[in-house]
Order: structure tokens, then sequence, then C-alpha cells
């Protein structure tokens, strides 16, 4: 038998340490940074050759499942990527928690890491601290021109300062959690810089010397305001709104003194969850609420209420939602919310489908006016929570019988046992319909 052949290396490149550094940097790009850091142990060449690699860098992921023992040697890898002595490392995104910080003097290096960052045109930045001692955030921060995208977690029991000189012009997206302002003002000055905004998000977050919650933008098209878990004592001001752009509305918590919704005649798809707490302006407050999205298309509407005050009469005729063709309806401890939802009916003339569940339900509905959406335009209905109660019988004969050209009613049955499911799904596909076109479908 002849010699095995052997391998020709003779004249063979080394193609991959040919390549020059921006090519070797984008292939890098492609891969965790786990791995591209791992590469620095190849050659002197390849030692500082991951940073320029890396646009992302997220604490979170970084930090998950790493020993106490091990975060000297993490803190010393970012200084290495931010302070790399060949080449400034230019993140896209910076996403900082202080899980490893156990007290102010460790916020030192944190703060150095925000600011060069900043300082090098960073586009996104979370900051997500949980020690309620924080020192005052770099100043950098909020005076950035680079900035697209800014998220505030914060859980400190100090009141949060804004720079006088804050300004973001850059900035598209802008989410704050938790903050409590001394100066409620100077947010609002703050929101009212970034003449780009587009997206903007506050949850359970306290303004402290303000009489009216003033947002105004013109190319905002994404406004989310939580007020579940603020006190009612810090929930003393009224709310304005001016965004003419605006395409998507959330709000939830208790009702405020007041609201002035104005210029929203681009808004698409709003979701309200109000809960009441037997304030005097409460129900006034909550109208005003409704008037400023009537333009909207699609509308999740869920009102938490503790007495028969809410709501107690129909709202004002004058309030009609003209444009909207998706209604999803929740009440919770509500008075007559089967009446209530059929009055709530003859404000949107032009609907199409409708979402509802029957939890808490009571009394009943024939002696009530036909809406008009019923009679001509909605197409579909869907109803969770269906039992075998005498109200739930009623409500859904109430729609069978009125929703003339009704094509499919969705329901969905809570748990119950085999033999009360039958008996009562039997029942539920012998009530009569007056749609031709009805398809009862049941879950």
């Amino acid at each position: 038998m002849g010699r095995r052949q052997q391998p020709e290396t003779v004249g063979v490149l080394d193609r991959i340490n040919n390549l020059p550094d921006s090519i070797l940097s984008h292939i890098l790009s492609f891969l965790p940074n786990k791995e591209a850091v791992r590469t620095s142990i190849l050659s002197t060449r390849w030692k500082y050759l991951f940073a320029s690699s890396i646009s992302i860098l997220d604490f979170e992921h970084c930090l998950k499942n790493l020993y106490e023992e091990d975060v000297n040697n993490f803190m010393n890898f970012v200084d290495t990527l931010l302070f790399n002595p060949r080449e400034r490392v230019h993140l896209e995104s910076f996403w900082v928690n202080d899980y490893f910080v156990d007290d102010e003097d460790d916020y030192l290096p944190l703060y150095g890491w925000i600011s060069t960052a900043l300082s090098r045109g960073l586009k996104n930045i979370g900051i997500n601290f949980i020690n309620e001692k924080v020192p005052v955030l770099p100043t950098l921060l909020f005076t950035s021109h680079s900035l697209v995208t800014l998220t505030l977690f914060l859980h400190i029991k100090d009141d949060m300062k804004i720079p006088t000189n804050a300004c973001l012009p850059n900035l598209k997206n802008l989410c704050l959690t938790n903050l409590a302002f001394e100066d409620g003002y100077s947010i609002l000055k703050l929101i009212s810089s970034c003449h780009v905004l587009e997206d903007l998000t506050i949850y359970d977050c306290c303004f402290h010397s303000i009489s009216e919650l003033n947002i105004h933008n013109l190319l905002l098209r994404r406004l989310i305001l939580c007020f579940e878990h603020v006190c009612v004592r810090d929930y003393d001001y009224v709310m304005a709104i001016d965004a003419p752009s605006l395409v998507y509305f959330e709000y939830t918590g208790i009702v405020g003194k007041g609201y002035t919704l104005s210029n929203m005649k681009s808004l698409v798809k709003a979701e309200i969850s109000i809960s009441h707490f037997h304030e005097v302006h409460s129900e006034r407050s909550a109208t005003q609420l409704l008037q400023g999205i009537c333009n909207v298309q699609s509308l999740h509407l869920a009102i938490e209420a503790f007495n028969e005050t809410f709501f107690r009469t129909r709202l004002d005729p004058k309030l009609v939602f003209h444009n909207l063709v998706e209604l999803e309806f929740h009440s919770y401890y509500c008075y007559r919310k089967g009446v209530r939802l059929v009055e709530f009916l003859h404000n949107v003339p032009n609907l199409k489908t409708l979402i509802l569940d029957l939890a808490d339900g009571e009394e009943g509905l024939r002696s009530l006016p036909i809406p008009s959406c019923l009679l001509f335009h909605v197409k579909e209905i869907k109803i969770s929570g269906v039992d075998g109660s005498k109200y739930a019988f009623e409500m859904i004969s109430y729609f069978l019988n009125h929703a003339m050209v009704l094509e499919k009613l969705i329901l969905k049955m809570i748990n119950l046992l085999g033999k009360d499911e039958l008996c009562i799904l039997k029942k539920l596909l012998r009530l009569p319909r007056n749609s031709k076109k009805c398809e009862v479908v049941v879950h």
C-alpha cells in the first residue's frame, strides 16, 4: 500500500488574518458579545479587535448567572471596551442596571461609562436602578444630541432633578417609570424640548408643584399614561394633551381632576382603564376623557367603579363616536353594567365589532331602546364569561334578537362540569336569532 497522501500546506495563505481590521470587525459583529470577546486571546492583533464590533451592551444579559467574584472581571471588560487604547468604541445601544452596586462609590465607574458612551454618539439607553439611594444622574443624559431612545426606571426615594438646560432634540422614544419630580414643570419642559418625540410612556410617576400636566407635541404618535399605583393626593392636577399626530393612546389608573384632550383627529386606537374612588369630580372627569378620544376607531374601555354614582346616567347624546368600529368593554363592581353597556352603544352608531364579558352581571335589558348600531352595523360579537345564569341568557338573547345584520356570535364559556356545560350549550344554540347570516360559535 502506498503512503497516505499528506495535505499540501506549502503556499497556503492565512486568508482570515490578511483581511483588514474593518472587515474582521464586521464579521465579529454577527457573533454574540461573549463569543466576540473570546477572539481577543488569538493574538496581539486580535486583543482589542472585538471592541469595535460591539454595538449593543446589555447589562441584564451580561450579568445573568454571573457569580459575585466575576463582577470585577465584568467591570474590567466594560473598562476595556469603552476605554480601548487603540480605537474609540461607539455603542449604539446601552442598557444599564445597578445589580452589582454595593454602595454609592460604585456608581462612579457606572456614570463614567454612561457619560463616555453618550459623548460618542449613543443612540439608545435604558437605565434600571433598584437601589433607593442613587447620586444625581449625569447631566449629559438630558442634553445629548444623539439620543433617540431614553428609558428610565428608578426606585429612588428622593425626587428626580432635571437640569434647567435639559434638551434632547433628536429623541423619539421616552419612557419614565416610578419617578417623582420635585419640580413637575421641569419634566414638562424636557418633553416639550423633544421636538421629534414620537413615543412617550409615563408609568406611575409623581409630578409635584404643578396644577396642570401639559403634554404638547406635534409629532407624538403613541402616548401611554399609567397612574395605577399613584396616591390620590399626588394626582392633584388637570391633564391637558395636545397631540394632533397621535394614533395610539393608553390611559390606566385613577380618574384625575379634569382632562382637556384636543386635536386627536388622527387617533386610531385607545385603551382606557379607569377607577373611581368616590371623588365628586370623577364622573365629570371621566366624561371629559372620553370626549377627548371621540374620533377613535378602536376602543378598549374598562371601568372599575365602587358605587352606583359612576356613569349613573346615560352619556351626553352629543358625545358620539362616529368613527368607532370596534369596542371592547369591561366593567368591574359596576352597578347595572349590562344596562350601562347598552346605553353606551347609543353613542357608537357605526360599530361593527363588540367584545365584552359577562362577569358580575345582573338584571334585565328587555325594556331598553335598541341602539342603531345593533340594527344596522354590528356584524361580530364576542362574549366571554358565559355561564348558565339568567343574566347571561338574557344578554345573549338581547343581542341575537336585535343585531339584525350579525354574522358571527362567539361565546367563551367559563369552566363548568361536563353535564352542565353540555346542557347550557344546547340551550344556547336553540336561542332564536333574527339575522339569517348569524353563526354561533361556542368555545
